[in-house]
């Protein structure tokens, strides 16, 4: 009996390895010291860490999750910053198969995670010249079906629940999208709907041919009827373990007229450092130094 339990466990040991699989873990680590003008040196350490795992169902379709932890130790935005902070940034699961795949949890609604995250071509964390318009941001609830993709087109369509409350749209951010890649080239367009009376619409593209890249997105903002716009273009080159990207902004806001330049040089594939300047259009400039590891 006990030569029976003693096989037993060490089966179960042998064998554990195998169920943890197809689970990963990856992430990034950076810090980053930021002079901004009229203000002592500020620090952002930020560091990310992604679990991610799946498992095959049969019958063509896949379960899989993803568990996305953020741990951020200050702000540029204040001299002192405001403290260490962990937030869980991304929480789901995810049927797939061939009818597509159906996401359940917590996640970016499309327009950031597709459309206006493109103006995101600098190397720094704590600088970049992002829209912020409209964006409803994550929100546990979330409910999104990605078509299969159709010679490189692919429809979502894409709510995020909020707290019930009565008179008011059981889906506080609604989103449908369209996506199309080939080769080096992506365009997507959203129309996401963040409230009764707020309308947003995104058009986004990059393009991709050898060392340089090319990317530009636009949105609209119509707040009953008050229309606000945000476009943005950016171009990056690289040479070997060195990059360049340039950016500006051409806006209704007051971040109308902010570019960004930065530069960044690859110590290995997961270690790399960098140095941005933003010329903020109301003379408030910051620049940035940082390293960062991936693993």
């Amino acid at each position: 009996m006990k030569k029976t339990i003693i096989a037993s466990a060490i089966a179960a040991v042998v064998a554990a390895p195998a169920a943890f699989a197809d689970v990963s873990i990856s992430g990034q680590i950076n810090q980053e010291f930021v002079d901004r003008s009229g203000q002592d040196l500020n620090s952002d350490l930020n560091s990310d860490i992604v679990i991610k795992g799946s498992e095959d169902l049969g019958n063509g379709m896949k379960a899989s999750f993803v568990i996305h932890q953020v741990m951020d130790d200050g702000s540029y935005a204040g001299a002192t910053g405001t403290g260490a902070a962990q937030t869980t940034a991304d929480q789901s699961i995810t049927l797939s198969g061939d009818f597509g795949a159906v996401t359940v949890g917590r996640f970016e609604p499309m327009t950031e995670s597709k459309g206006v995250s493109i103006a995101n071509i600098d190397h720094a964390d704590a600088l970049d010249l992002e829209s912020t318009l409209g964006n409803g941001g994550r929100a546990e609830g979330g409910f999104k079906y990605v078509s299969p993709s159709f010679n490189g087109l692919k429809v979502t369509l894409e709510g995020q629940a909020k707290t019930e409350t009565a008179g008011t749209d059981d889906f506080d951010t609604t989103s449908v999208g369209v996506e199309y890649s080939n080769g080096g080239l992506y365009v997507v367009a959203i129309s996401e709907d963040t409230s009764t009376t707020v309308d947003q619409t995104t058009f986004g593209v990059k393009y991709k041919m050898g060392d340089i890249e090319l990317r530009a997105v636009t949105t609209e903002q119509d707040t009953s009827g008050t229309k606000v716009d945000h476009t943005f273009y950016g171009a990056k080159y690289t040479m070997g373990a060195n990059s360049v990207a340039v950016g500006m902004v051409d806006s209704d806001g007051t971040d109308d007229g902010d570019n960004i330049i930065s530069v960044g040089h690859s110590l290995s594939k997961r270690t790399g450092v960098y140095l941005t300047h933003k010329k903020n259009d109301d003379s408030n400039d910051q620049t940035l130094v940082g390293i960062k590891h991936s693993f």
